[in-house]
């Protein structure tokens, strides 16, 4: 277990927090509760707390809203949000308003284990996705691992042009965890669930820094659109930053012990885009990179088509090599990095 980090509380639901099910006392040690309407008054005092969550649960938008602007107009304070309802669609904005966790749909007051909010503090002291560092150098042997650049310009160039019911031009990347069924039998289901949530934070941590949305996302793994207006090619850029920063994210992060493997896949290819009910889309681009994903794709590896790889950016086309064809497409695949180097090598550790 994590060591104990000193945690204030806001919620409507104070007695429902106390009686939740599984949540032991030793579980919530350092953690003291307070009404959601003392939040504006209690701020002010807040600088030296090390984590604080709202409780979102029940509010309407317009008074998310309000919560969310007051407590973000205090940048030295660490904030975590709770929404187990799911209310928020837009997840990222969170993370753009500057909290540093979010426990969402279908995740319970459990989740708030002493070693998640030390993994949630570390994140946080490490700069969380507001860090800004280094660009991507000319030689990726030069490549830092950590949380990526910020990459606003691609975000809203990309996405301007964007028009919901219309059929646009994207790069799709596949993500998805290894062995989930394996998972499911190891581990008891609210604390798979908080941890696969964690997963899906990081992952969305970066992916929105390189002018990606999370589109299709389930308990393991989704699907992530670039668009392909954008005179940029992100998303190998952002592959590789999520394989880099994955070393970091199983040692600092992650809720699961060992390492977290998960399949990367990246293809381009054209689909009419919908903010929300994509389960209706049908589009032969999507059943594509779901086939390369789960059919071709093996644990751990980053693979993406020959079209993709045209537009890889010159610096990191050495470090992708040929893995056969599929579907009648020639097939690539990254490097991985080396779990005790930080770095992308041809051989070793960085595996086949």
């Amino acid at each position: 277990m994590g060591k104990a980090v000193k945690t204030q509380f806001f919620s409507d639901f104070a007695g429902a927090f106390s009686r939740q099910s599984g949540f032991k006392a030793r579980r919530v040690r350092n953690i003291e509760i307070q009404p959601l309407a003392d939040l504006r008054r209690s701020l002010a005092s807040l600088s030296d707390m090390p984590l604080v969550y709202v409780d979102l649960r029940g509010l309407s938008d317009r008074e998310r809203k309000r919560i969310m602007t007051i407590i973000s107009a205090h940048p030295e304070v660490r904030f975590g949000v709770f929404d187990p309802g799911g209310s928020i669609k837009d997840t990222a904005g969170v993370f753009h308003a500057g909290a540093v966790d979010y426990l969402g749909k279908g995740m319970s007051v459990s989740a708030l284990t002493a070693k998640r909010r030390a993994a949630v503090l570390a994140y946080a002291r490490r700069g969380g996705i507001e860090q800004q560092a280094p660009a991507l150098p000319n030689s990726a042997s030069d490549a830092r691992p950590g949380p990526a650049p910020a990459a606003q310009p691609a975000q809203a160039d990309g996405w301007a042009e964007v028009v919901p019911g219309r059929e646009h031009r994207f790069s799709f990347l596949l993500v998805e965890v290894d062995d989930s069924e394996e998972l499911k039998k190891r581990h008891e289901p609210d604390n798979l669930a908080a941890a696969m949530e964690t997963f899906r934070g990081f992952i969305e941590s970066i992916v929105t820094q390189h002018g990606g949305r999370l589109w299709m996302w389930s308990r393991f793994g989704g699907l992530i659109l670039f668009p392909l207006n954008d005179e940029r090619f992100l998303a190998p850029v952002c592959g590789l930053r999520i394989l880099l920063s994955s070393i970091f994210y199983d040692v600092e992060e992650s809720l699961l012990p060992g390492r977290l493997s998960f399949r990367m896949a990246l293809s381009l290819g054209a689909t009419v885009y919908h903010e929300h009910d994509t389960g209706r889309i049908v589009s032969d681009a999507i059943n594509s990179i779901f086939h390369l994903g789960q059919r071709f794709t093996p644990p751990g590896q980053f693979l993406l088509t020959a079209e993709a790889y045209d537009l890889v950016p010159p610096a990191l086309r050495e470090f992708f090599l040929p893995s056969g064809t599929f579907e009648g497409r020639r097939i690539l695949r990254m490097l991985r990095p080396s779990s005790s180097l930080g770095a992308l090598q041809n051989g070793g550790a960085c595996g086949t």
